[in-house]
């Protein structure tokens, strides 16, 4: 759940409170979302249980959650619940507290040689054998045993209603969105949440992050949008290079692919303005924002300016490509031009998976696989970290602390031979050169998702080994 605590900003339960109040007063927290319970939370928050549940303990109180005994605390109707909420700030009306959470398709490797694939590290996959299996056949049969007649045909353009609820609520919990079921569009993934935009868009020109995801620059150019290239620094994409005559900005803020930078604050806010007064939309494209190791939460754009902000998001990162299931937020004056837009592309969506999402993420299932899925690629990710550190210890590390993919720059080194170095020992995974990046040393992304720990170090010692061939070929 997105929330986040500053040491020496005041009492810790102070802030929970006051931030989760925040949140059910401006919608972003929905009647009926379940939160986590008070022990996961303390320990997303790195803060004692007993701040958590004394803060879940005030605001029931208070009338802004409903916690029954067994369960975890669900934000109450406030309408139904609580007529007079409006008395309580962040500040006042307290009580007595009582003791007591785009992914493009691409072929499978080939190395051309006939030699094994011992390694596919490119980004943009979890790990597959990951799969919570079980729980999604208990979610899909739940969805065949509870659809009547009105389920089995064809499913609204948008998507089923409640699985756009409980999407809207989700996200809003998690990512800090502000929509509701209207504003969501269900989408074949993040890909066909891309074209949807650029058939809306016709023709126009787009301004996309340099370096950025190759493969997705090059859809947007089949679909007949003009993508114009925009450096990334520090802080992201720098606004003062947009072109005035761009009516959209795709951007990656979470986690930039493939830099792994996270946009700061002050360029958000840069960014926000900057389209507002050029009439401009951005589209946001959240793709694995889910996993973060060792920083702050960050909020979605889109709550910040939900009028200014296309956002996207899918299933691919976190459960599996193959649900093609993604969703897309979009602001009011958006809808009508993107429902055409959908109208272009198919009849909509298999409706009975939709229902089994909603049912998956309504009793829990999605947040216990995210939260097990963080804890391993936590794990993996250092293991991978400190292998390098040995087998390459003049490189460089970046994008550590989020996403599933690592930068590793190695200096001396070329590329393009690297690249191909690591494919003859069967190890597969992308430049940086290929997305954009400038050709300074040798950059890889490396995936660390599908990694074991005891893996770590041959993987490491193949990359070393990798090297080592390169720089003796005529080819570096």
């Amino acid at each position: 759940m997105l929330v986040a605590l500053k040491r020496g900003a005041g009492p810790m339960q102070r802030q929970v409170e006051d931030q989760l109040r925040a949140a059910i007063r401006s919608g972003r927290l929905v009647a009926g979302e379940r939160l986590p319970s008070s022990r996961v939370l303390a320990t997303d928050l790195a803060v004692s249980r007993g701040v958590v549940s004394d803060a879940y303990a005030q605001l029931a109180a208070e009338g802004w959650l409903v916690v029954a005994p067994r369960s975890g605390p669900r934000v109450a109707n406030l309408k139904r619940d609580s007529p007079s909420l409006e008395n309580f700030g962040s500040a006042g009306g307290r009580v007595g507290a009582s003791p007591g959470s785009a992914n493009i398709k691409r072929d499978s490797p080939s190395l051309g040689n006939g030699a094994p694939v011992r390694y596919d590290l490119r980004p943009g996959r979890p790990d597959l054998s990951r799969f919570p299996r079980a729980d999604w056949v208990r979610s899909v049969s739940a969805a065949v045993r509870g659809a009547g007649d009105a389920e089995l045909d064809y499913p609204p353009i948008a998507g089923a209603r409640r699985v756009r609820e409980v999407l809207a609520a989700y996200r809003g919990r998690v990512r800090g969105t502000l929509a509701t079921a209207e504003d969501v569009l269900i989408v074949l993934g993040a890909a066909q949440a891309l074209v949807t935009i650029a058939v809306a868009l016709d023709g126009a020109r787009i301004a996309v992050e340099n370096p950025g995801h190759i493969h997705i620059r090059e859809l947007l150019r089949t679909q007949g949008l003009e993508p114009v290239p925009v450096r990334v620094d520090g802080e992201g994409i720098v606004v003062d290079e947009l072109p005035g005559d761009v009516r959209a900005v795709l951007v990656t803020p979470a986690h930039q692919f493939p830099t792994g930078v996270v946009m700061s604050a002050a360029r958000r806010a840069e960014l926000l303005a900057w389209a507002e007064r050029h009439d401009a939309v951005i589209v946001e494209d959240d793709y694995d924002s889910e996993y973060r190791y060792d920083r702050a939460p960050v909020g979605a754009l889109q709550g910040l300016r939900p009028d200014l902000v296309l956002h996207i998001g899918s299933v691919s990162k976190t459960l599996a490509p193959a649900l093609r299931l993604g969703w897309l937020i979009a602001p009011p004056a958006w809808h009508a031009r993107l429902l055409h837009a959908r109208e272009s592309l198919d009849h909509g969506l298999p409706a009975l998976e939709q229902h089994a999402f909603a049912d998956f993420i309504e009793r829990g299932a999605y947040d216990r696989h995210i939260r097990r899925s963080l804890r391993t690629y936590r794990r993996r990710r250092d293991a991978l970290l400190e292998a390098l550190a040995i087998t390459l210890p003049d490189a460089t590390v970046s994008g550590v602390a989020a996403g599933l993919h690592i930068v590793v720059h190695v200096p001396d080194a070329g590329e393009e031979a690297l690249v191909a170095a690591c494919r003859e020992r069967g190890v597969v995974l992308d430049g940086a050169v290929q997305h954009g990046a400038r050709a300074t040393g040798a950059t890889l992304l490396i995936s660390f998702a599908a990694v074991p720990d005891a893996a770590a170090d041959h993987v490491a010692q193949l990359i070393a080994t990798a090297r080592a061939r390169s720089a003796s070929s005529p080819r570096a």
